[in-house]
């Protein structure tokens, strides 16, 4: 693993002007607050809309794209089972003209255009009875100077068992055709991706919503069924997500581009401190690790902060608050204690695809192994060994609840905040005798521990500490008093609307496999 997954969500921006490598030391905050001048500042009024416009334009749609040089399919296809859960993966490029940013906020650019093609990976149902009616699509991440989904590895189980669709998005030209280590699309499989071309991020919010027409058009007056990226399907419903970097331009996205088109029908932005959404357009959940309730604490208070070298750029790092915002009537935030920015689901899964696509070897994705949360004495513990916090599990309760939100008009649960301390600008979490965060949206493994869960160090990655034989001996006497304390705890966690009952299953089952208090 070492020689191509340490360095996940370390490289910070697409521009790549302001790009360090982590050995020149890149901070865990710089790495968050980056691309912060790309966030549009605004938090409107409660009345929600999520109407059709005709302003924004439908691309030329190609595919299902297949042939290449390398693997013979798509960068990032998936490693773990589709045909189980009766899904296609395919993939199909769109093209056309797109707008500058400045045209949502009648800049200087108001009236600038240009041309594009990128490419949107789809998994959706074979069979259009066992589909939901709702698409969700991501943004994917570039922070790595590659695409890389973030709500789909985490999720995919859950979004397939329920019949969600799902459509991954090259949005930026760092992902395209300009990355500095030649992982971009065009120049990992020219003979595929030689087509593509990418006119710069200031383009992107325009791009992504021309994606989001191509998997649900305005009407249903569609071009053929064999170029359709839904094949037979027919959405009612569009989802966005974006972690990270990519949750700043969805921000930017929903304060400037949503007001103009409208074709997003509920967000679930991860990974960012800066929430300043306006809550005029669909249901926000926005989602948080325990990393980013740190906010930007270990910026300088003193005003000599810089202001960040990317275009539209004007937003201060001191300017933003780093308390917690509080939930609203369209707008519902989860902090999750115990987990980090980048966990080891996540990890293990972006090191499977990328040992196939990178190194030609077969993915070897084992969520049973993935899925280790410090139960078992064999995992890879210890300094910056990754923090084994089961995220996974409020990432598909949290897409889950949104999904409900708006096909149903069922808000989702709250959540409590992390517990902190802010003074003098810097943040302290607080934390209980075993050093885990207090409060915050809290899974099973918190409230019956058997590890140290550090989501801030190691470069966003955390750490795991398992604890000592003596510990887990006193807190769990017997195999069955821990299984029992799972099972309790976790049927409170489903109760709270924060667990899947599946995944509730799943964590029971761990629970009884592992050695714990035998």
């Amino acid at each position: 693993m070492a020689d191509d997954t340490n360095d996940i969500n370390r490289i910070a921006s697409s521009d790549r002007s302001t790009v360090r490598s982590a050995e020149s030391g890149v901070s865990r905050r710089a790495v968050l607050g980056s691309v912060t001048g790309l966030a549009a500042t605004g938090v409107g009024s409660t009345a929600v809309s999520a109407t059709l416009s005709s302003s924004v334009s439908s691309p030329t749609v190609e595919g299902p794209i297949d042939g290449g040089s390398q693997t013979g399919g798509p960068l990032l296809a998936a490693p773990h089972d589709l045909d189980s859960y009766g899904y296609v993966e395919e993939e199909y490029f769109i093209s056309g003209e797109a707008r500058h940013d400045d045209s949502f906020a009648d800049g200087e650019q108001a009236g600038k255009t240009s041309e594009y093609k990128t490419r949107v990976l789809v998994y959706r149902p074979k069979r259009r009875s066992d589909f939901n009616g709702t698409v969700t699509v991501e943004w994917l991440n570039v922070s790595t100077q590659m695409d890389a989904p973030v709500a789909w590895p985490n999720a995919y189980d859950s979004l397939m068992r329920n019949g969600t669709a799902v459509a991954l998005v090259s949005a930026q030209k760092v992902g395209v055709d300009d990355s500095q280590t030649d992982r971009d699309l065009v120049s990992w499989d020219p003979e595929r991706y030689g087509s593509l071309h990418h006119p710069g991020d200031q383009y992107a919010l325009d791009i992504f919503a021309q994606a989001i027409t191509a998997l649900k058009p305005r009407g249903w007056d569609r071009w053929s069924t064999e170029t359709d990226p839904m094949g037979p399907l027919r959405p009612e419903h569009a989802l966005a997500t974006g972690h990270s970097q990519s949750a700043f331009f969805l921000l930017r996205y929903i304060n400037l581009a949503a007001p103009a088109y409208g074709v997003v029908d509920g967000f679930l932005p991860a990974g960012s401190p800066l929430t300043t959404a306006r809550t005029d357009q669909a249901p926000i959940l926005w989602f948080n690790s325990e990393d980013e309730a740190g906010g930007f604490g270990d910026i300088p208070q003193d005003g000599d902060t810089p202001e960040i070298d990317i275009p539209t750029s004007g937003l201060r790092l001191d300017e933003i608050s780093i308390g917690p915002r509080d939930d609203e009537a369209y707008f519902v935030l989860w902090e999750v204690a115990g987990a980090s920015h980048v966990n080891n689901w996540l990890r293990r899964w972006t090191e499977a695809v990328r040992r196939r696509d990178f190194r030609g070897l077969e993915p070897n994705w084992d969520p049973e192994a993935a899925g280790d949360y410090g139960q078992q004495p064999d995992g890879t513990y210890g300094e910056c060994g990754y923090n084994y916090f089961p995220a996974r599990y409020a990432w598909r309760a949290a897409l889950e609840q949104l999904r409900e939100w708006v096909t149903r008009g069922d808000r989702p649960p709250r959540a409590d905040r992390i517990e902190r301390t802010i003074e003098d600008g810097s943040v302290t979490l607080e934390r209980d005798y075993f050093g885990n965060a207090e409060g915050g949206l809290r899974l099973p493994p918190l409230d019956v521990p058997v590890a140290t869960y550090d989501a801030a160090s190691c470069d966003l990655t955390g750490r795991t500490d398992r604890f000592d034989a003596a510990t887990l001996d006193r807190l769990y006497p017997s195999h069955d008093a821990y299984v029992t304390a799972i099972r309790s705890a976790s049927v409170a966690a489903v109760t709270r609307g924060h667990l899947l009952p599946r995944d509730a299953r799943d964590l029971r089952q761990r629970a009884a496999d592992s050695p714990i208090g035998e």
